[in-house]
């Protein structure tokens, strides 16, 4: 009986290390989802989406100016979906 549960311990920790190896290699993005969305701090998003980034300009320290960057999901010619930049503004802080 020790043997059996020995041997049932065993092959359990086995299937459990390879299913975590094979979590471990999976890739969170499917394939060719490159074609169907763009990515942007782990959300998905549809062509002709848009994103609006904002930040402190960081270039020098007697300006202080906040950029804002205005991206639009757009389909690329070959096929891919990127990032493209609409407009940019700055302001005086």
């Amino acid at each position: 009986m020790k043997t059996f549960t020995l041997g049932l311990a065993l092959t359990l920790m086995a299937s459990a290390a390879s299913a975590q190896q094979m979590l471990s290699t999976a890739s969170p993005i499917p394939e060719g989802a490159e074609s169907r969305f763009c990515y942007y701090e782990g959300m998905a998003y549809s062509e002709d989406a848009f994103v609006l980034l904002v930040g402190d300009n960081t270039v020098t320290d007697t300006v202080r100016t906040v950029q804002e960057r205005l991206l639009r999901c757009h389909r690329d010619s070959d096929g891919t979906l990127k990032w493209k930049p609409q407009s940019t503004f700055s302001t005086n802080n």
